[in-house]
């Protein structure tokens, strides 16, 4: 029952807890990539959903899978991509890329921008000492070593190149605001009333690789 599973974590000590959630998480993003993975081949064989009475592969995962609409789509599009673009499954796995920085970047990705070379990505994680990168307005700097993503600024939507002077750590929830500064937040959260402002307009954000 769940209970015993909230009761096991309650039993745990700090560094086990710890632990614990660190490879929970890990496991986490595998099955993650590993249904977007299924999802991709199952886009190509449309006539097993139509068999089960649905006309999209959005019906099926909303309906059979039970997912919400937002995270159906998020996997879909992942799912898309990967077809095209097969790293993405890895990176999916590592935590390197997430299932909203796929969907955003999906129309903007080609053979020319997809892949960022692994000295670059030395580099950049050697500069920035392994620590998100992000600065606010009045000078402090983020101090989050976890779950960090490499982006691009300029965007790669602006052209942004996979060079170690355009490419700098954030951390997820920081890669994910400076998308929204770039995209808008009602790309990334449909369905939100929220309009970006001018700042944000004119900002340049950064999206994850």
């Amino acid at each position: 029952m769940n209970t015993n599973i909230l009761a096991l974590a309650s039993g745990l000590s700090d560094h086990d807890l710890l632990a614990r959630i660190g490879v929970l998480a890990s496991r986490e993003r595998e099955a993650t990539a590993e249904l977007v993975a299924h999802l991709a081949e199952l886009d190509v064989r449309p006539a097993l959903y139509a068999a089960q009475s649905y006309g999209s592969l959005f019906g099926y995962c909303t309906k059979i899978l039970r997912l919400s609409e937002d995270a159906a789509c998020n996997r879909i599009e992942a799912a898309r991509a990967c077809r095209s673009f097969p790293l993405i499954v890895d990176l999916l796995t590592s935590g390197a890329m997430s299932l909203t920085s796929v969907r955003l970047l999906r129309k903007h990705l080609t053979t020319e921008n997809r892949y960022t070379p692994r000295h670059v990505k030395r580099a950049v994680w050697q500069r920035d000492d392994g620590q998100c990168a992000f600065v606010s307005p009045d000078g402090v700097r983020c101090r989050e070593r976890t779950f960090l993503e490499f982006h691009h600024v300029p965007a790669y939507a602006r052209g942004g190149p996979a060079t170690v002077e355009n490419i700098s750590l954030r951390c997820r929830r920081h890669n994910q605001y400076e998308a929204e500064l770039f995209f808008g937040a009602r790309a990334i959260h449909p369905g939100r009333p929220t309009q970006p402002t001018a700042a944000a307009r004119g900002a340049t954000a950064a999206t994850d690789v």
